[in-house]
């Protein structure tokens, strides 16, 4: 199928001459002015290609961006799972042992309970041993999601992500912090005191 676009059409009967030789001398008469005019001749198809170009550019950018991001944040997911999984101290059940102390928390405005031993239940008390979770998007957690970890590695987790961290008792260890530098202010120190 050799020829021009009109002469397939001619050929196949889809147009009429005379409608050809008018859509030819407006051609002609459109150079001709913008030749005159010294003016650019636009080509709609051609914009339009463009545009749909463009919008297909930014489309598939936005789609590029929101997979990206999505593999950060699995990413970060895989590292905080890493760390409590690294770090994760043993909890005690309440059935296993007599000794097991209930460790009563606040989550999402929920109070939860964990059974832990009294060394772990004073070291979560002062800020030695932190509550985490891996599933914290999940409303209903059952008690094995949560995880005891050391302060340090419950630091690193929030600098990842807070949310994960559901209790660190840093209040704690700067107040027992103040508290020893400041435990002797309220006495006096004699005049005649020889060391």
């Amino acid at each position: 199928m050799a020829g021009s676009l009109q002469d397939q059409l001619l050929g196949a009967g889809l147009i009429k001459k005379q409608k050809a030789k008018n859509i030819q001398t407006a051609k002609k008469k459109a150079v001709k002015q913008s030749r005159s005019n010294k003016t650019k001749l636009v080509n709609e198809a051609t914009e339009l290609a463009e545009k749909a170009r463009n919008k297909q550019r930014r489309q598939s950018q936005s789609l590029n961006d929101r997979h990206k991001l999505e593999a950060e944040q699995k990413a970060l997911q895989a590292q905080i799972r890493q760390i409590i999984t690294l770090n994760s101290i043993e909890r005690v059940s309440a059935k296993a042992s007599d000794s097991a102390l209930a460790y009563n928390f606040n989550d999402n405005n929920k109070i939860k309970t964990l059974y832990v031993s009294p060394q772990n239940h004073d070291s979560i008390s002062r800020g030695k041993i932190a509550i985490v979770t891996l599933n914290y998007n999940n409303a209903d957690e059952a008690a094995d999601d949560y995880h005891l970890i050391p302060a340090s590695a419950a630091n690193k987790i929030k600098e990842r992500d807070t949310d994960s961290v559901i209790l660190l008792n840093d209040d704690a260890v700067k107040k027992m912090s103040e508290d020893s530098d400041d435990i002797y202010a309220d006495y006096e120190i004699p005049d005649d005191l020889m060391w």
